[in-house]
């Protein structure tokens, strides 16, 4: 079992795990416990306008980019937060009209799968079930060959050593 992350907002000290076991969508292994921390206090907005195709380049960058079909109609969907001004400028490079929370739990009711589906994000289209990404060419099964090249000790990814110094394969 790895414990990864910490009880700050912003830790770059170490290697960073939780990025990559998140990205993986499961080849690294499975979650089975996750807490979010929230940040209270600053200003968001989420929009949406049709969609013609494509993700534009916004400045700022919305925190999430997606375009999501409902019926007939394609809508691009934003949500960006963070402080006043830079949001009130993230309204005005996006146009459209706010939106509240949405609920897709109808549309995908056996789970967000890769495949042909009503929502587009930068990545994938997604649809009710279906697989998990590929997998990256060149990154071998959890299984099979080591990720960590053998030069590279678990001791320094924090992984537990015996006392003769060699590493006991415990993350």
């Amino acid at each position: 079992m790895v414990r990864a992350g910490g009880v700050v907002v912003k830790n770059v000290q170490g290697y960073d795990l939780v990025r990559p076991f998140v990205g993986s969508f499961g080849l690294l292994g499975e979650a089975l416990e996750v807490v979010f921390r929230l940040r209270p206090g600053r200003a968001f907005s989420f929009l949406r306008r049709p969609w013609e195709g494509g993700f534009p380049r916004l400045t700022p960058s919305p925190r999430f980019l997606f375009a999501l079909r409902e019926g007939e109609v394609a809508w691009l969907y934003a949500f960006h937060f963070g402080h006043e001004r830079e949001v009130a400028r993230f309204r005005e490079a996006f146009g459209g009209e706010e939106v509240g929370p949405l609920d897709l739990r109808s549309l995908f009711p056996s789970g967000m799968g890769v495949g042909e589906g009503p929502l587009w994000d930068l990545r994938f289209s997604w649809k009710d079930g279906g697989e998990r990404p590929p997998r990256p060419r060149g990154l071998p099964p959890v299984g099979g060959s080591p990720l960590i090249p053998p030069h590279a000790g678990l001791g320094q990814l924090g992984g537990a050593q015996g006392g003769d110094g060699r590493d006991k394969g415990i993350l």
